[in-house]
């Protein structure tokens, strides 16, 4: 017995006779005679009356098709979930991301990816940049969204994703409160304040990158402080802070941010997605499809 004689015996039942059974399914109706026979041969039991005028089924073949029914539906939700899975439409997907991250265009993403794949589990996990990539490498995470360039990652696939403009938080009776823009140049001399989390080593990086000289070196504070609590030490007066520019970024009472340029133009920080060369979820490759082109 397998699942195309219940098929046989469903559709002889449905119908009211073999040739019409075979019709539906597209099978000649000698096999579809015959199959059912040998059925009934190995169950050792009459599944229909069979008659000129077609075939009727019997007590114990009218329990049959009810029993075969199920199987054969349940079969059907199987394969179509098996499918779904394969296409990365079923599943789940684990991504990371920093504590301090407030982009909107991840939101924006998560959201439309949930919407299109809702049979999908997507699981969220902050971390910073060395735990991040650390389960990636072991495979707890399937993709990581970090603040780095595509070569930083070794061994792991990048794409590059969006960028943010990078602002400076000032005291609101701070010097330069008054300016729109704020350059490099004037920033020397000041007091950043950075936070120990990620992006915080990146930012700091981009300080030393602009205003780090042989004979002068920018005053940098690491705190184990979150964003939040950061800008509230810049409202304080206790420094100036640089920020990742995004739709949940406020400033605390007594604090503004601007924009900070230098000759080229606003400065942009790169967000990338990193993921194992041979991770095989299937869901992994419809999460990329979400993402702006």
């Amino acid at each position: 017995m397998d699942l195309r004689h219940l098929r046989y015996v469903v559709a002889a039942a449905r119908n009211g006779s073999f040739s019409a059974a075979g019709h539906e399914l597209n099978v000649r109706q000698p096999i579809i005679s015959k199959r059912i026979r040998d059925l009934e041969d190995e169950l050792g039991v009459f599944l229909f009356d069979r008659a000129t005028s077609g075939a009727r089924l019997t007590p114990t073949g009218e329990e049959f098709v009810v029993g075969a029914r199920r199987i054969i539906d349940a079969f059907q939700r199987l394969s179509e979930r098996a499918k779904a899975s394969g296409a990365g439409k079923t599943g789940r997907l684990v991504v990371g991301f920093y504590k301090s991250m407030s982009s909107g265009c991840f939101r924006v993403v998560l959201k439309t990816f949930r919407s299109k794949f809702p049979g999908v589990e997507v699981e969220l996990l902050e971390a910073s940049y060395a735990e991040l990539k650390a389960g990636v490498m072991s495979g707890t995470i399937d993709l990581a969204i970090v603040v780095a360039d595509t070569g930083r990652t070794e061994l792991l696939d990048s794409m590059p994703l969006w960028s943010s403009q990078l602002m400076v938080a000032l005291p609101k009776d701070h010097a330069l409160a008054e300016k729109t823009t704020v350059y490099w140049p004037e920033l020397k001399g000041e007091r950043f304040l950075v936070s120990h989390d990620d992006p915080g080593p990146d930012i700091r990086n981009v300080i030393v990158r602009h205003l780090a000289a042989p004979s002068d070196h920018p005053e940098i504070i690491i705190r184990q402080l979150s964003r939040e609590s950061i800008l509230a030490e810049v409202a304080s007066g206790q420094g100036i802070s640089l920020q990742c520019e995004g739709p949940h970024i406020v400033a605390e009472r007594g604090a503004i941010l601007r924009p900070v340029h230098d000759g080229n133009g606003g400065i942009r920080l790169g967000y990338i997605a990193c993921w194992r060369p041979d991770n095989a979820n299937p869901v992994l490759k419809n999460f990329f499809d979400t993402f702006p082109s």
